[in-house]
């Protein structure tokens, strides 16, 4: 089986109008809402081939403001250029885990679990965000 590079933009439906770097990484800090729109993440940069052997997708790494760190599957999200954001479209709330058997991915922690918005805002994705 061969090996999948995250370079190499021919494996998997990774978005062509995507914005990516030089070195193949995602933007950092684009807003990334989740199944239900009422909850909010940030890109941190990551990006990789999905770690299902049968998923043409990629995981991109988003910090959640519910405190989480997750690696979703573009299976389950789609960026629209037109706002520059990420929706979550299949799968759990903010796992978009397509592939899973039910409850489909990690569920968001409680509301009163998450972090205070200055903590947050010291986090990757979310530091040059505004207050």
């Amino acid at each position: 089986m061969a090996t999948r590079n995250p370079s190499d933009q021919t494996i998997g439906p990774w978005p062509g109008n995507f914005p990516i770097d030089a070195d193949g990484k995602v933007a950092e800090g684009l807003v990334v809402k989740s199944l239900s729109g009422d909850i909010e993440g940030r890109t941190t940069g990551s990006r990789r081939p999905c770690l299902t052997h049968t998923c043409p997708g990629w995981f991109i790494t988003v910090n959640w403001e519910t405190g989480q760190l997750m690696h979703i599957c573009s299976e389950g999200w789609r960026y629209d250029p037109a706002t520059n954001s990420i929706r979550v479209v299949g799968g759990g709330e903010i796992s978009a885990r397509y592939v899973s058997p039910p409850p489909l991915g990690t569920p968001p922690l409680p509301r009163d679990a998450w972090p205070s918005r200055t903590d947050l805002l010291r986090r990757k994705g979310w530091r040059n965000s505004p207050a």
